[in-house]
């Protein structure tokens, strides 16, 4: 697990950007940041929207921002696939090339996920270098984001960080998320009853949200640059999930499912992470 995140000294001399601060992570960093007296500036408009990108970072001089805003979860993915790949990916390089036209040396951090990876068979833990293969539209936009993003920050010899963010839950998360809409079920029935889940035995790297936002302040802090996984390297069943939410609210109930297709595992390796967190 990773320590918590304490020292703001290093960006409370520094101007600091953050785009999707309304979601989850982007809002827990943006409300710790603040908390903290940090001084850090939300672009509230549409990424999509090029020329107001462009205004908002002519007029500041940011020493790192942190690219939050991208359309999820999945069936939001799926209903609009244009305007997801449009946010997901064409945003994502708005973003880019501004801090690269306007921003001389601002670290970047570019939120991805660990859609972009094929789920293993053994519950195998999953390097950066493992095989790249989204099993879902979402995972297809960040992966293209990334391919889009890094190639040109590397060229212009840009500072950036890409997180690969693994599943994450938190008490301000919504249905159609899967730890909320577990509670949300689980919370209806009554002690006896047959929670019905599908794909019981798929295995998932899942932490608190809280411990993300460490990772990503820890990783600015020391400025790392590369892709890293963010995760804990611990795998956890939809079912074992299910019990955990169950034992939580006191219910007594059996949990019953049907897995398909073979479900697979999402789960870190967290050595590069954990390299990066020492030094």
């Amino acid at each position: 697990m990773t320590e918590r995140f304490s020292d703001y000294s290093c960006f409370r001399d520094a101007a600091v950007g953050i785009t999707g601060h309304r979601g989850v992570l982007g809002r827990l960093l943006y409300e710790r940041l603040r908390a903290n007296d940090v001084a850090v500036e939300a672009y509230e408009g549409d990424i999509n929207h090029a020329a107001t990108l462009q205004e908002w970072f002519r007029r500041r001089s940011l020493r790192f921002f942190f690219h939050f805003a991208a359309i999820v979860p999945i069936v939001r993915v799926d209903a609009d696939p244009i305007k997801a790949y449009e946010t997901n990916v064409i945003g994502a390089f708005n973003v880019c090339r501004e801090i690269l036209r306007t921003q001389p040396q601002c670290w970047l951090f570019h939120a991805s996920s660990s859609h972009v990876y094929r789920p293993t068979s053994d519950a195998s833990p999953i390097p950066e270098d493992a095989e790249l293969a989204p099993q879902t539209f979402y995972g297809v936009t960040k992966l293209a984001a990334e391919r889009v993003i890094e190639p040109l920050l590397q060229r212009m010899s840009a500072p950036y960080c890409i997180g690969r963010i693994f599943s994450f839950s938190h008490e301000t998360q919504q249905e159609p998320y899967l730890v909320p809409s577990l509670r949300k079920r689980i919370a209806e029935l009554r002690d006896g009853e047959t929670l019905t889940v599908t794909n019981p035995s798929a295995v998932r790297d899942i932490q608190d949200a809280e411990g993300i936002i460490d990772c990503i302040l820890h990783l600015a802090s020391k400025q790392a640059v590369g892709i890293v996984n963010i995760g804990t390297g611990v795998g956890t069943s939809v079912r074992q999930i299910a019990a955990r939410i169950a034992r939580e609210l006191n219910k007594n109930i059996r949990i019953d499912g049907v897995d398909r297709d073979m479900p697979g595992a999402l789960i870190a390796d967290t050595s590069k992470l954990q390299h990066l967190l020492s030094k």
